[in-house]
């Protein structure tokens, strides 16, 4: 988790719903280490298509059953949990996530590309078994 400490900025793009048109965001965040090194804190400010959305999000590991932990709460009222694994350079995420008033399966996908910088995958369950993207982009370590 020490690999996303510090200030970090992202471009992407972003659909209000799985068949939308894709629509440009950016984001700012900063994470620190809190309890003692036990969780890592992350606050985000971001343009998005919906106006500007704040959040803060925590992130820990569980040792009982090997999975990491993510809660995040924005601006929009919203919160989301979700556990996550990584394998090589890849961290996925699994939840369930509320979109247009539906529950939805979803997933995040973080890929480490270097240090400094990872792309970024979000996406939900369709209802044919597949998977319809609804946010991607590419983040980059900033000073």
């Amino acid at each position: 988790m020490s690999y996303f400490a510090g200030n970090w900025s992202a471009k992407g793009t972003m659909k209000l719903s799985p068949k939308g048109n894709p629509a440009p965001f950016s984001l700012t965040e900063t994470g620190e280490w809190v309890s003692n090194g036990f969780f890592l804190e992350t606050r985000t400010s971001m343009k998005s298509p919906m106006g500007p959305i704040n959040s803060v999000r925590v992130m820990g590991y569980n040792p009982e059953n090997g999975l990491y932990t993510y809660n995040v709460y924005n601006s929009l009222g919203e919160h989301q949990m979700a556990t996550g694994k990584i394998q090589g350079n890849t961290w996925t995420w699994t939840s369930e996530q509320k979109l247009n008033d539906v529950v939805n399966q979803a997933r995040y996908t973080i890929t480490t590309i270097t240090p400094d910088s990872y792309t970024f995958k979000q996406e939900v369950a369709t209802p044919g078994g597949g998977w319809a993207t609804v946010m991607e982009g590419k983040a980059s370590r900033s000073q």
